[in-house]
């Protein structure tokens, strides 16, 4: 984690980042910006892969040394205050595009029935941002979103076409929900009656997953909306990771895995047909 940004650095860039754009009023909020400044710095150093228990570690340790007392007689250098400016215009940039999105696919495909905002926004994540997010900025996007989102007035907002382009991108990807979901309940009981954390799940492990699965039940997806999928499982899996473990034992995951595939092949007939994409019941997105 070093290689990223330093315990010190950290301290110093979320006292920076509390100095220019506002004190935090809660713990969550302290522990999601300083979670985005580990992430932008990722970012900007080009590194692929961080353990999201790693991250989850270190901005537990700063996030505890944060006072707010100290923010005034804070100094910052200008590496620091330049790393926080571009923290906070991400974020914005970020803010706008899933919103952005979230209205153009309401306007093209829900007009007529509010979405689940919060698992719409967590899908629209991973296919406008690259860098893998983890839990406590995730949640704090999606709060941020949904609190600006307005259904009534999605409608009437001008989207552009990259927008409704991703919204086309979402759509498609709701429409294989099942088999998305039966990939993670699999994944995930295979890591958990393992005792593997969920963080070593990989793009090329789910990958091969996804593949099985199709293989299985001789369903046909084509190859660009299983990549995206993959990144969907990949991204929200690592999400999962950094938060709380869910405390389940062997037996009640090996029978979740067996509902859900049962569910699915009781129900992708259905699912599979584009047309009734929207008359799915919302446990099927």
């Amino acid at each position: 984690m070093n290689d990223v940004i330093t315990e010190q650095e950290l301290l110093n860039s979320l006292n920076a980042y509390a100095k220019s754009f506002g004190v935090p009023t809660s713990p969550e909020e302290v522990m999601a910006i300083a979670s985005s400044i580990v992430t932008f710095k990722q970012k900007q150093l080009g590194i692929p892969e961080i353990s999201p228990t790693q991250v989850e570690s270190l901005v537990q340790q700063v996030s505890s040394q944060f006072d707010i007392n100290a923010i005034a007689n804070s100094v910052t250098d200008n590496a620091t205050a330049t790393l926080v400016q571009g923290v906070n215009q991400w974020q914005q940039t970020l803010e706008h595009q899933v919103l952005n999105t979230l209205n153009a696919y309401v306007q093209k495909f829900q007009p007529e029935q509010m979405p689940d905002v919060a698992k719409t926004i967590l899908s629209i994540i991973p296919l406008v941002e690259n860098a893998q997010l983890h839990q406590l900025e995730t949640t704090s996007l999606i709060q941020k979103v949904a609190s600006q989102f307005k259904w009534e007035n999605a409608l009437a907002q001008v989207v552009g076409d990259d927008a409704l382009a991703i919204a086309d991108q979402l759509a498609k990807l709701l429409q294989f929900g099942d088999i998305e979901e039966l990939v993670k309940q699999t994944l995930i009981g295979d890591h958990q009656l393992l005792n593997q954390p969920l963080d070593q799940i990989t793009e090329s492990l789910v990958n091969s997953k996804l593949a099985e699965i199709l293989g299985n039940n001789a369903i046909h997806i084509d190859l660009d909306t299983q990549q995206l999928m993959v990144k969907q499982v990949t991204f929200k899996l690592n999400v999962m990771a950094s938060s709380p473990a869910a405390a389940k034992s062997d037996q009640e995951i090996a029978q979740q895995i067996d509902d859900e595939t049962t569910r699915f092949q009781a129900s992708r007939q259905e699912n599979l047909n584009f047309n009734n994409l929207f008359n799915q019941p919302k446990s099927g997105n």
